[in-house]
């Protein structure tokens, strides 16, 4: 009879031996895996890969919400600068400069100039919209089989390296080209998507809302006549006065809104997907993962 100390050897022999089998036996699975993988990849087109019926779904939808922003974007920057043309006007008037301590030019001239960074701001904005278009387009048209056909190498050499940290490098090299791949092709669509959502549920109504209160402030300013505001001075300023605030208080809430959906926006989903496709992507080959046990 053996020994108990020979039959526990034996015991963690067997056990060994089972998980250095099993171990072999999924190494060849996931091998050839990634050879058929590849293989697709090389028969396949980038076409047949990236577009499909759900792509071709979401890149619609994008393009008619970019679209459309960049329509009510434009529609603000005309807006901008026709009050801008109201108040040039406005300023050309005169009065009495004992009747009132201040005249409708002095009154206009911050608004004017708050009007000009407006400007500013919109085409600041239709820029932002015209590059993630142009960054959407590339995404769609550039081919990224080879990216993914080094990653899927990578991946496969891998399974075979000894140590640890040989491992590690090349599953990180891999990940990031695979995260690079989904970035490049996929960011802007899903950015897209999601500032649809928000824009529909939060946004849309109190920018339309804001245009037209501009829109009124502007036809009340305009109707304003240089006879008027000779005859009754202080009324007239009072009317300009209140008119004057609620453009500031709407362009200001403008220029809140385009550059949060069209600038902010994008750049804190892009760091949320990068963030999340990191914690996915690097999770299984995180640097303690890759560093030898000690004993």
């Amino acid at each position: 009879m053996l020994n108990p100390v020979k039959k526990v050897a034996s015991g963690m022999f067997y056990v060994t031996d089972i998980f250095r089998k099993t171990d072999k036996r999924v190494k060849a699975e996931v091998s050839l895996l990634l050879i058929l993988c590849m293989l697709a990849l090389v028969t396949a087109s980038w076409e047949e890969i990236a577009h499909n019926q759900f792509t071709g779904k979401m890149e619609q939808q994008t393009t008619a919400y970019l679209d459309d922003t960049l329509h009510k974007a434009g529609a603000a920057f005309l807006i901008a600068r026709a009050l801008n043309a109201t108040i040039s006007v406005m300023q050309s008037f005169t009065m009495t400069p004992f009747i009132s301590e201040l005249s409708p030019g002095e009154i206009l001239d911050p608004i004017n100039d708050l009007v000009e960074r407006f400007s500013l701001v919109m085409l600041a904005v239709t820029v932002s919209i015209g590059i993630q278009k142009l960054l959407m387009e590339i995404g769609v048209s550039v081919d990224m089989t080879w990216v993914i056909l080094s990653a899927l190498f990578f991946v496969l050499v891998s399974l075979f390296v000894q140590t640890r940290i040989s491992k590690h490098r090349l599953r990180l090299l891999a990940y990031k080209l695979l995260l690079f791949v989904l970035l490049v092709r996929f960011a802007i669509p899903v950015t897209g998507l999601i500032g649809s959502s928000i824009s529909a549920t939060f946004l849309a109504e109190e920018r339309d809302a804001a245009t037209q209160a501009i829109e009124e402030s502007k036809k009340k300013i305009s109707e304003l006549t240089a006879k008027q505001v000779a005859s009754s001075p202080n009324d007239s300023l009072d009317k300009l006065k209140q008119d004057s605030e609620e453009i500031v208080s709407q362009i200001i809430k403008l220029i809140t809104l385009f550059l949060f959906e069209t600038i902010l926006f994008p750049l804190l989903v892009l760091w949320g997907l990068i963030k999340l496709s990191g914690a996915i992507f690097y999770s299984p080959v995180s640097l303690k993962s890759a560093q030898p046990s000690k004993a």
